[in-house]
């Protein structure tokens, strides 16, 4: 039953920062962005999916190693 709360509590905890964590896009580089020609936008679309893809591949390896590896439960 602990385990339940302290569960909860952290998913609580989490939701309540993530809504600071939209404050943190930067004004001036939306507009520099939403400015640019075609071309470069597709330009930055592509250079956020190539930073992405190896965030995601980490992630999903830990997350992937994380459970492979976890420990039996008493319950």
């Amino acid at each position: 039953m602990i385990r339940f709360v302290l569960n909860v509590a952290l998913l609580f905890i989490l939701l309540i920062s993530s809504a600071s964590l939209y404050a943190q896009g930067c004004a001036a580089c939306k507009t520099n962005a939403a400015q640019a020609d075609p071309e470069a936008q597709r330009g930055l679309r592509r250079g956020i999916a190539i930073l992405l893809i190896p965030s995601l591949i980490i992630f999903t390896a830990a997350v992937f190693l994380a459970y492979k590896h976890r420990e039996p439960t008493d319950e």
